[in-house]
């Protein structure tokens, strides 16, 4: 059963979405502030007091990811807009932004390394050829990246933060994956399942910023990071059995 949090966050979700395809300042300003406000409540209520480690690198990871949405709201673009709510827009917050979800990153590798079945043999090591399948999306996606980085001179400076960036959410998928049969099936699948949405929408960002870019791509990829944010919270809830 959803919580009325839950709700409040799908609303909000809709709101992100609608004012991509349907463009209002100040709608998809307050709407994209509060999706990683309302999904923070929504994991500190059903924590319910319960704490562990895994429920703060959670909180600290919304936190970290609530700063990457912000400061990617203010990146100077080619449109004829280059203010938001009166701010003017700049190339730095990219880096700002950047730096956010690449902590927050880093915060869901540290919750996906606690396991109860620590006995169990890591699922990678046993089917490798999921790896290179990972690894090889990975590869041809910095394929395409790497060039049209490099070559461009705004965006060269940029190129080994994406790099580093790129490695820190394959790691994170990795890890993801390295939880079968050693969590709960149902913590599994969600999570695994959210960290591949945040990849993917990682993946129509930079190609949309870096190679060409397309109109469509926020309506594409605000879905997928919703969506991947949303399970990976509902995965570590169910780990431990809360709000299952």
């Amino acid at each position: 059963m959803f919580k009325l949090l839950e709700y409040v966050y799908f609303l909000v979700s809709f709101v992100v979405v609608v004012t991509e395809m349907h463009p209002n300042e100040e709608l998809h300003f307050y709407s994209k502030c509060l999706l990683m406000i309302v999904l923070g409540a929504f994991y500190i209520q059903s924590a319910a007091g319960k704490w562990n480690k895994v429920h703060k690198l959670l909180i600290a990871a919304i936190f970290f990811s609530w700063i990457g949405d912000m400061a990617l709201m203010f990146v100077s673009n080619t449109g004829a807009n280059q203010k938001v709510m009166g701010v003017t827009k700049a190339p730095g917050y990219f880096l700002l932004g950047l730096g956010g979800f690449l902590i927050a990153h880093l915060l869901y590798i540290l919750a996906f390394t606690f396991v109860e079945n620590k006995k169990g043999p890591p699922l990678l090591s046993q089917k490798i050829w999921i790896l290179v399948l990972l690894l090889a999306y990975l590869s041809g996606l910095l394929l395409i990246l790497a060039p049209a980085i490099y070559k461009s001179d705004a965006n060269r400076p940029v190129l080994v933060p994406v790099l580093l960036y790129s490695t820190a959410i394959g790691t994170m998928v990795i890890l993801s994956l390295n939880r079968y049969k050693r969590v709960n099936d149902s913590s599994f699948i969600m999570v695994f399942a959210g960290a591949v949405l945040f990849m993917l929408s990682d993946s129509i960002l930079a190609i949309n910023k870096f190679v060409f870019p397309f109109a469509a791509s926020g309506i594409l990829l605000m879905p997928l990071y919703i969506g991947g944010q949303y399970l990976i919270v509902k995965g570590c809830l169910a780990q431990f059995h809360q709000e299952v």
